[in-house]
């Protein structure tokens, strides 16, 4: 989260510390708009993928239990 962080501020020209005094729904909304503008179709679907399969990890550890 930090190098991401990072490069929000870069990219609205601000202190590094700036993304984290905004306000949580703030902040998702400014995460939002970054990765609409900057994540290629690629990038979303191993997100998502990365998503899916943390999920799974999740379930499966629940059940082991």
């Amino acid at each position: 989260m930090d190098l991401l962080a990072l490069r929000l501020a870069r990219h609205w020209n601000k202190d590094p510390t700036w993304f984290y005094s905004l306000d949580k729904s703030i902040q998702i909304q400014v995460l939002a708009e970054y990765r609409l503008t900057h994540e290629t179709p690629e990038d979303r679907k191993n997100r998502q993928d990365r998503i899916k399969r943390a999920r799974m990890k999740a379930m499966i550890a629940t059940l082991q239990e």
